[in-house]
């Protein structure tokens, strides 16, 4: 090395510059391809030189095959000879930008490349963007170091050139390949930079593919003719989400969208789902965790490595047609739906019959038909968990069973309102079915309120999730909110309209079960309370996978319907049955008797609602007997010996009693007024 960093070589002083573009450079022969004599020296005498040993002497040729090395060639490239001096003394000429060693190649220069350029301006180790190799067209990086003399005048160091190592990205994916051939992981390196390149994979994909200069969306066909390819193709780089090219490239493109959308959570497992086009079909092929952790280096190397690991795929969060659960979901929805429906054609084809007006049967109709819509709901619980799915089971659900429960609560609120506990007197009022009917109408739009917000704030959604065990990794697909505020605002909301009914109905406990529903209100409204909480604590508390929660839903709402309509339903039936058996009876003597009175409600029941009569009326209601006066039926007379209209209580003195014998026409004159 010379101080003004040139170097001497056989006495040729050639100078280390940087000039002129490296296009238009012709290049020059790596040290293992040096046209040699032989003695094994550099040469480049024609016919004395050969690539790559002396055993077979001929002229070194560049790698077109036809243009000979020689350095007495002129031209717009780097180039040095012999001159002959006047004298015929042979002179070496000072070279011309170039370097040590001979051509080999065209346009190429190392001191033009980015490597070099680029260690040069840092003046500091680096690695360097992956590029495409001159040399074999192949995609790599390059670790360069500057190179420096000591001045021996002053000391100081003097850049005199880059010592480089080159690595394809194929001898990086061979590597990893080499390690994970066996295991069941995927590796895959990708740059941290936009648009983020894969690097390599453990799956032997480069992210590198070779197209058409003119066109790159037309792959590079196949060619010997390095040379020719090499004037009609170029190489280039795929970003890692244009990954597509079979099952593991879409597991390695998969994976990267979702950690980089949820930021690359570097103690978090992500799952990730990859599928495959099968005849225009996407066939799920397989989930995989996967993982993330970021890789920098001293030089400017910043990658991140990905990990994806395959895991177990539990499918017991849903519940599909075929599933050996599938029936214990279906059957209790679909009978429940059956029985809530004929129960309630039962209920309105006797609707003209006392016992039925007694218990206000419009709304217990309403409620026994919204049993029957909520039983029906449980049917959007069967299929997959997916986005449309899941808010789908949050509409239904919810809006089904406040429709249900709605005409179930304005009941035993206007039952309480009119007749209060049963212990004190309310004033004279009426409630018509038409303003109860209303009533319902807020309690319903509340829900629908509720559930429209949440549809769009933080809807149900299908989420993915992994869990952990001592056995290794499973995945599984959940419907989900974002957080508990919904959860929360239900339980208030449902909650507050069932405890406030349990309180009126438990305040009505004192009114005669024969005369009103008190008490089908009491156990219907208990048996809701009882069974949501139950559902609650198993869904919340227990840890059960979805499917187990949904079939365990579908049963507990069976049990809460069907109980609640037969308690309603049956009882009246048979009230019904037994009156007209009497009656038939009745009519089957040839002499008539005591007259039996059927059983009438506590408070009046007309077509437009009910209402709640005078002072001694609602005392008569409250306990239990219908006072039929003398006045009125002009035939009864005062003997306690006969037959006793009132409830036992002998305190009160109000008895009614007739003639042992009276003909059918007061009979029925005394049945007329005890239905008024």
């Amino acid at each position: 090395p010379e101080s003004d960093g040139a170097i001497t070589v056989n006495n040729a002083k050639i100078v280390n510059t940087s000039e002129n573009n490296y296009h238009s450079q012709r290049g020059y022969i790596p040290w293992t391809q040096h046209c040699i004599d032989s003695s094994g020296l550099p040469t480049q005498t024609p016919g004395q030189n050969s690539v790559p040993g002396p055993d077979n002497l001929h002229n070194c040729y560049h790698s077109d095959g036809s243009n000979p090395v020689q350095r007495n060639l002129s031209g717009p490239y780097a180039y040095c000879g012999i001159d002959s001096d006047d004298d015929g003394t042979a002179t070496p000429i000072i070279c011309n930008t170039t370097f040590i060693g001979g051509f080999v190649s065209y346009n190429y220069d190392p001191r033009y490349r980015p490597w070099y350029t680029k260690t040069k301006e840092m003046q500091e180790p680096n690695w360097s963007e992956p590029y495409v190799f001159f040399q074999n067209d192949q995609m790599g990086i390059s670790y360069s170091h500057p190179i420096y003399k000591t001045d021996e005048d002053d000391g100081r160091k003097v850049f005199v050139g880059v010592l480089a190592l080159d690595l394809t990205l194929t001898g990086i994916a061979s590597f990893l390949i080499k390690n994970y051939d066996e295991a069941e992981n995927i590796v895959a390196i990708i740059e941290e930079a936009e648009p983020n390149y894969l690097i390599a994979s453990s799956t032997g994909t480069t992210g590198v593919k070779k197209v058409l200069k003119d066109d790159h969306s037309i792959p590079c066909p196949e060619m010997e003719n390095f040379a020719l390819a090499s004037e009609i193709c170029t190489t280039v780089r795929i970003p890692v989400a244009e990954l597509k090219n079979g099952f593991m490239e879409r597991v390695i493109s998969n994976s990267y969208m979702i950690q980089k959308k949820n930021g690359f959570p570097p103690s978090r497992l992500l799952p990730v789902q990859s599928k495959d086009d099968t005849d225009d079909v996407e066939v799920a092929q397989g989930v995989h965790a996967s993982q993330t952790k970021q890789f920098s280096s001293v030089g400017g190397i910043n990658w991140r490595i990905m990990i994806m690991s395959p895991v177990d795929i539990h499918e017991d969060d849903s519940i599909l047609p075929g599933d050996d659960m599938f029936p214990f979901l279906v059957t209790p929805a679909i009978i429940g739906s059956v029985v809530c429906m004929a129960l309630l054609l039962l209920f309105t084809k006797h609707r003209g019959e006392q016992e039925v007006i007694a218990s206000d049967w419009r709304f217990t109709g309403a409620f026994i038909f919204g049993c029957a819509l909520l039983n029906l709901a449980c049917l959007s619980l069967i299929g997959p968990n997916t986005d449309s799915l899941c808010l789908s089971r949050m509409w239904f659900l919810n809006f089904f069973f406040v429709l249900a429960l709605t005409p179930l609560f304005v009941k035993t609120w206007r039952f309480y309102k009119l007749l209060g506990d049963g212990t004190v007197i309310p004033r004279r009022q009426s409630i018509s079915h038409a303003k109860t009917t209303l009533m319902m109408i807020p309690f319903i739009l509340f829900e629908v309120l509720i559930l429209t917000i949440f549809t769009f704030v933080d809807p149900s959604r299908a989420e993915e999730m992994l869990e952990y065990d001592d056995v290794g990794v499973t995945h599984r697909i959940v419907c989900t909110h974002e957080n508990s505020a919904f959860f929360a605002v239900q339980v208030v909301y449902q909650g507050s309209l069932i405890l406030v009914g349990c309180v009126l109905a438990f305040k009505t406990r004192n009114m005669k079960k024969e005369y009103r529903d008190n008490q089908q209100l009491m156990l219907t409204l208990y048996n809701i309370a009882l069974v949501g909480t139950v559902i609650l604590i198993v869904a919340n508390v227990v840890k059960v996978y979805q499917g187990t929660i949904r079939i365990f839903l579908s049963v507990g709402v069976f049990w809460m319907t069907v109980f609640s309509c037969c308690v309603f339903v049956l009882p009246r039936l048979l009230q019904i049955h037994t009156r007209s058996s009497i009656s038939s009876n009745r009519g089957r003597r040839s002499q008539p008797g005591r007259a039996q009175l059927p059983s009438a409600p506590s408070t009046v029941a007309v077509d437009n609602g009910f209402c709640a009569s005078t002072l001694q009326q609602q005392q008569d209601h409250v306990e239990g007997a219908n006072i039929v006066s003398s006045r009125t039926l002009g035939t009864a007379v005062e003997n306690p010996a006969n037959f006793d209209l009132s409830d036992g209580d002998s305190s009160s003195g109000r008895r009614v009693s007739f003639e042992p014998i009276l003909n059918e026409e007061t009979i029925q004159a005394i049945e007329k007024a005890a239905n008024r």
